[in-house]
């Protein structure tokens, strides 16, 4: 008997708009693949939401329009635990599990090589493109991050990290295992919040810059279709005591959901 496997598959376009601008629009595909392991039903659904101006959440919508960051992303936070700072695009990833087994869940996001640090000297402060970790609020209000809490980033003190080429762009792809199985029914934790543009970014005579020089981008380089894709997988929890155990068995130990050439794994 075989148990059926939800890859859930979504794209950040950025679209350069402007001098000192860039626009964002989300696309959402759905992938259905048959596992070879024997047992019941395990699905999953990405959720993706954004604040609703009134405090609470709604689904995300489309053609989001990205400019450098105002402020800091790090800085003060709302009551939902989202960056009140300018020019923060909202993105809170969550995964439920849709199925009627337990299941472990793994999410690969993937950037742009030309515009991230990338794992050998790996600085956040010169990522042209960042992403927010995942944020929760507490009973008595108080923020905290999902990484390396709730979402596994790391093994040691190594990024699960690899490189890989998707359709014709080099990428830096950053994957996280969820803590715990997660119940039939139940929805992970935050896994990112939103995306940025560093507030150095600027674009003129047809090129970008930050950090004052020059982005080496790709050749055949399209700021309309180049994207950020996100890609969740699932598996059964039966019979396994983690997600990195499960997900090794179901898929290998080096599993690329591109399914393209991919090297420098971590």
């Amino acid at each position: 008997m075989k148990k059926k496997l939800t890859a859930i598959f979504l794209c950040v376009a950025l679209v350069a708009i402007a001098i000192v601008g860039a626009s964002l629009a989300y696309f959402t595909d759905t992938d259905n693949a048959t596992n070879t392991f024997a047992v019941g039903n395990v699905t999953i659904k990405l959720i993706e939401e954004e604040r609703d101006g009134n405090g609470g959440k709604k689904d995300f919508t489309q053609d989001k329009k990205l400019y450098p960051i105002v402020g800091s992303a790090q800085g003060e936070k709302d009551a939902l635990g989202m960056p009140t700072a300018k020019n923060y695009v909202d993105k809170m990833v969550t995964i439920e599990n849709t199925g009627s087994e337990k299941a472990y869940i793994r999410a690969y996001f993937a950037i742009p090589s030309a515009l991230d640090d990338g794992y050998e000297t790996f600085n956040a402060g010169l990522n042209v493109l960042h992403f927010n970790f995942g944020n929760k609020v507490g009973e008595d209000g108080t923020v905290t991050s999902t990484y390396g809490v709730e979402w596994n980033w790391k093994h040691g003190d190594k990024w699960n990290y690899f490189e890989t080429t998707i359709d014709g762009i080099a990428y830096n792809v950053y994957f996280a295992d969820y803590y715990q199985a997660v119940e039939a029914g139940a929805t992970t934790e935050q896994l990112v919040s939103g995306v940025y543009l560093d507030k150095s970014f600027d674009m003129k005579d047809g090129k970008c810059y930050a950090f004052g020089q020059e982005v080496t981008l790709d050749e055949g380089w399209n700021w309309n279709s180049v994207s950020c894709p996100v890609f969740a997988v699932a598996c059964q929890a039966e019979g396994f005591d983690n997600a990195t155990a499960a997900m090794e068995a179901a898929f290998g130990a080096q599993y690329n959901p591109w399914g393209t050439t991919a090297s420098n794994w971590q």
